[in-house]
């Protein structure tokens, strides 16, 4: 039985991440604070704790939200075959880097990371979260019998993920449908029985 949350408090949590996505673009990461969204809102110190008991927690959120295309549900397809499967997912990770606000502050984002513990945890548990799903599309083809049995898993879904990431903000290179098509033949090329 599916529970439903008070709509006050949807709708409390909307306004925080909201303005918690403006200070992000506009400021940055670690500008993201429970001081800064309350200064925003008007939501109380407070509130914010009871709703994202850690700061990274509520950055995480802002994160999400920056990367989802407005009405789109990020949960893995598991049903297969693999590339359909895979297909979807990765188009979804594609479309958020190049056409959501987190395509444009993730740059930065990534240069905070580097010099900050604080921004690396957050990404960091972002980027897992990215990583989990793709590896639940990977692990539903095994248990399907699509994969060799010698296939590590882990390894596949980090590169999944990880090279469209890299290609995208580190090497400049851009990430479109046939670029994405490519990735996706090469993914299953490595993991699929023959």
């Amino acid at each position: 039985m599916k529970q439903f949350e008070d709509p006050r408090l949807a709708a409390t949590r909307k306004a925080a991440i909201e303005a918690a996505l403006v200070i992000l673009k506009s400021e940055g990461v670690l500008a993201v604070t429970y001081a800064s969204v309350s200064k925003a809102t008007g939501i109380s110190r407070s509130t914010l704790y009871r709703h994202w008991p850690e700061i990274n927690d509520l950055r995480n959120d802002t994160f999400k939200r920056a990367a989802r295309p407005e009405n789109k549900s990020p949960e893995p397809r598991t049903n297969g075959p693999l590339k359909a499967d895979l297909m979807w997912l990765l188009r979804f990770l594609l479309t958020a880097l190049n056409d959501t606000p987190w395509g444009k502050i993730a740059p930065q984002i990534v240069a905070a990371a580097a010099q900050d513990d604080q921004a690396r945890a957050v990404i960091n548990l972002f980027m897992q979260e990215r990583i989990t799903s793709v590896k639940a599309v990977f692990e539903a083809a095994a248990d399907r019998g699509e994969l060799r049995d010698t296939v590590d898993i882990d390894q596949l879904a980090d590169l999944a993920v990880s090279v469209l990431y890299f290609r995208k903000l580190f090497a400049g290179q851009p990430i479109d449908e046939t670029w994405l098509a490519e990735h996706v033949d090469t993914l299953c090329e490595l993991a699929v029985a023959q």
